[in-house]
């Protein structure tokens, strides 16, 4: 295995949300230069993103979570999370009427 495919191996998803748009385009143009952070995807209007997707490190996700704690105004503030696969049932029966 390369040292390239043991890193991405690495890495999991989590997803970046802002409240305001200007700190999460902040955010993407410095994972544009960040090799530690691979953007999946973008979501939210074109114009005005709301939430990325990136591929990172638990270490990198702890430091940017430390770094978001520390940075910015609390209405501006960036927030990052595990990305958790969707269920539409969550669990529960598949019969809504048991």
């Amino acid at each position: 295995m390369t040292e390239a495919q043991a890193a991405s191996a690495n890495k999991a998803r989590y997803l970046i949300h802002a409240a305001d748009s200007a700190p999460l385009a902040d955010f993407l143009a410095l994972a544009d230069v960040d090799p530690e952070i691979d953007v999946v995807d973008v979501i939210g209007p074109r114009d005005q993103p709301h939430t990325a997707v990136v591929e990172i490190s638990p270490d990198k996700a702890r430091l940017l979570e430390l770094h978001f704690r520390s940075a910015g105004k609390p209405s501006q503030q960036l927030t990052i999370e595990p990305d958790q696969p969707l269920s539409l049932f969550d669990g529960a029966p598949s019969d809504p009427m048991m």
